[in-house]
């Protein structure tokens, strides 16, 4: 089978590999769509994975299946991590402090014509059978999204919501916001693409406070930014982590203007049903964040220009 290996310096390779085997009590995935996370143009996270198999927005087909709740023939969306459900921090819904949740895997990755789910996993993949599989793909980021805003207690009905980064992850706050939510960008084209998408976006030339303030870019000159939003009492969210060799330079003033910062890390369960639900809801659709529908051979050129800023997101379709 051909899968996605990236191999250094920022290059993928598309390689030819063995099928994986259906391990025991899980399943093998036929994969129909894959996208590409903006976490895997990180440089200083994927160096030290070499070698790795990209992908982990993901739906398939089950071709293979040692678990009677994913039958032969029924698409899933499986996420990559899945807590053991069981511990102090999965009752507590720290799911991604889980042992499990840190040791699980897709097997080799979901950027591969075939991949294995283990039992392991199951407990956090879903069933997507009535979800095409562009928008099923979404559900792992858009999750982690659902986590974001949750953290925040935030909702439609929250008062004047700010976006920093206006790439995908920042165009999902949007819409999972809805339409009291403001972005921001520095990439003309960015806010173009927003903006035909409905959504209400600006430089950061034309700014308002904010009681709210999603920071999606892993930088100081964002967070920079997100401080001069925040009104008395605001949230600031950071949803990227600067670079290791990067600290984070925060102001005494916040102190004393009761500006709180959290920070929000992948997603669990519960935010995975969040998402598929809002997707059935038609909150969000492939269309409204790909920019690039391709094939596996498509990868490599489309990894550069995202990762250069040129296109949106794109996602790779498998027959």
């Amino acid at each position: 089978m051909k899968l996605a290996r990236y191999i250094g310096n920022g290059e993928v390779d598309i390689v030819d590999e063995p099928t994986p085997n259906c391990p025991a009590g899980g399943l093998l995935i036929r994969t129909e769509a894959s996208g590409l996370c903006s976490g895997e143009l990180m440089s200083w996270y994927m160096d030290k994975k070499i070698p790795h198999v990209l992908g982990h927005e993901v739906a398939g087909i089950v071709i293979e299946s040692q678990d009677e709740r994913f039958p032969i023939g029924s698409r899933v969306f499986p996420h990559h991590h899945a807590p053991c459900m069981k511990c102090d921090l999965c009752r507590q819904e720290r799911y991604v402090h889980c042992d499990q949740w840190k040791r699980t895997k897709l097997t080799p990755g979901g950027m591969a014509e075939f991949f294995a789910v283990s039992a392991e996993n199951l407990t956090d993949t879903l069933v997507v059978d009535d979800l095409r599989p562009v928008d099923a793909a979404l559900i792992e980021p858009f999750a982690c999204v659902m986590k974001s805003i949750g953290m925040a207690s935030a909702s439609e009905t929250t008062e004047n919501p700010s976006v920093i980064g206006l790439g995908v992850m920042g165009l999902m706050h949007l819409f999972a916001l809805g339409t009291n939510a403001v972005g921001y960008d520095v990439n003309p084209s960015r806010i173009e693409w927003a903006k035909s998408q409905g959504l209400r976006a600006e430089t950061p030339d034309n700014p308002s406070s904010s009681d709210l303030i999603f920071v999606c870019p892993g930088s100081q000159s964002a967070f920079d930014f997100a401080v001069t939003l925040a009104k008395p009492g605001a949230t600031i969210i950071l949803f990227a982590p600067l670079a290791p060799s990067q600290v984070l330079v925060v102001p005494q003033d916040l102190y004393f203007r009761d500006i709180k910062i959290m920070h929000s890390y992948s997603c669990g369960p519960q935010d995975t049903l969040a998402a598929a639900t809002a997707i059935r809801n038609g909150v969000l659709s492939a269309e409204q964040v790909v920019s690039e529908f391709i094939d596996i051979h498509g990868l490599p050129a489309a990894y550069q220009k995202m990762k250069q800023g040129l296109i949106l997101k794109p996602m790779v379709l498998f027959s």
